[in-house]
């Protein structure tokens, strides 16, 4: 029995601006007992991004079975909102 499924019975959850981002939301869905992978979107020999419509600038996806999605998807918001009210409460406790 293999460990994934075939494409076709997975979902992009995220896409990720960098590397570090991909590793850090994968560790985070795994930690939670989501199932997750991460599939690169660097060209190949060129080591850029792929640059098509909505998906310019990302560097990976992050894909997980689609049984896992709504927890996954909940686990990311969670962690980015987290990430981004670390930074506004620092920046509201610093001096004028």
């Amino acid at each position: 029995m293999p460990i994934w499924p075939p494409p076709g019975d997975v979902v992009v959850v995220h896409g990720a601006a960098s590397e570090f981002e991909a590793i850090a939301i994968r560790d985070l869905l795994e930690t939670a007992g989501v199932r997750a992978m991460i599939r690169s979107r660097v060209v190949p020999g060129y080591g850029v991004p792929t640059m098509a419509g909505d998906q310019a600038g990302v560097v990976a996806e992050i894909i997980v079975p689609p049984e896992q999605k709504d927890e996954a998807c909940a686990l990311i918001a969670d962690y980015l909102a987290a990430l981004t009210g670390g930074a506004d409460a620092g920046e509201e406790d610093a001096p004028p």
